[in-house]
């Protein structure tokens, strides 16, 4: 005689049984563990390439300002501020760029010092149109910003 319908000893598909739970978040938690740490890194390599860019088309700027003012750079003599910006926007750059390092530096700062302090901002020297990252943390590459 042959049986119809349903069979009772068979399990329901219908759910996951606490096992299957428990190597599913097991699972995910071994993801998470690796892939968190490397989007950061990667987050941080962006941001620095980001200020990179920035100081590159800064350092273009000087040359361009140079040649424009037969062999002199911008001066230096105003705050921090104004300190380049006064002389290079708007006919080279809308606005000033900022250095984007927030994982050494909280602020998001488009100032310029005429000294290196670490602040995180940009760094100008007049007497040779020297630009650079005013940071001296390492970069993701191990070296740091401020040599760029």
């Amino acid at each position: 005689m042959k049986m119809t319908g349903s069979n009772p000893f068979r399990k329901s598909s219908a759910g996951l049984s606490l096992l299957e739970v428990l190597i599913m978040l097991v699972v995910f938690g071994v993801v998470g563990a690796i892939t968190i740490p490397k989007f950061k890194t990667m987050l941080y390599q962006s941001r620095e390439g980001r200020t990179k860019v920035s100081l590159g088309e800064l350092r273009g700027a000087m040359a361009i300002y140079y040649s424009d003012h037969f062999g002199l750079y911008p001066p230096d003599t105003r705050d921090d501020q104004t300190r380049l910006a006064d002389s290079i926007v708007p006919r080279y750059f809308k606005s000033m760029p900022v250095v984007e390092l927030p994982h050494f530096h909280s602020k998001l700062l488009s100032t310029v010092q005429d000294h290196f302090d670490d602040r995180g901002d940009w760094m100008y020297s007049a007497a040779q149109g020297f630009v650079a990252v005013n940071c001296s943390h390492a970069d993701t590459q191990g070296k740091p910003a401020s040599s760029w």
